[in-house]
């Protein structure tokens, strides 16, 4: 039997596939009508949502992943300047050398640093973002029209 365009549905041109006969089944749970059990447990449960949650582990991470972004910043600039005036301080002959030798190292440990605090910094921000996120949801459930009568 070739296909007709009724048969596609019109949103994903899939071919439609013939449905069992309903007739004889028996009705879905969804077609059935709330019990009064269900509908008091719903008005019992309904608008309790807090005004506001905390996170206090959450909050604590995301401070400790900024201080550690901080420290490193405050120890690989100043550490990587007193080692490039100790070289060139003590360094006699081949101060030149010396200092290419040191770019090296300081290069890896810039980049190493960047890397770190970015990774550590941009956590933080993941953190806070999944608060916010949880907070504006709670608001609109807040707002909704989920209440006790």
């Amino acid at each position: 039997m070739p296909l007709q365009e009724n048969d596609f549905d019109a949103v994903s041109l899939k071919p439609v596939t013939s449905r069992p006969n309903d007739s004889d089944a028996k009705p879905a749970i969804d077609s059935q009508p709330p019990t009064p059990n269900a509908r008091n447990l719903y008005n019992e449960s309904a608008g309790i949502y807090p005004l506001q949650r905390e996170y206090p582990t959450l909050r604590a991470t995301q401070r400790i992943f900024r201080v550690l972004a901080y420290a490193t910043v405050a120890l690989v600039i100043p550490g990587l300047l007193i080692r490039f005036l100790w070289i060139v301080w003590s360094t006699q002959d081949g101060i030149l050398n010396e200092v290419g030798q040191f770019s090296l190292y300081a290069v890896a440990s810039l980049f190493g640093m960047v890397a770190l605090v970015g990774t550590l910094l941009t956590a933080s921000e993941g953190i806070e973002l999944a608060i916010d996120v949880q907070d504006n949801t709670l608001r609109i459930a807040n707002q909704s029209g989920r209440r006790k009568p």
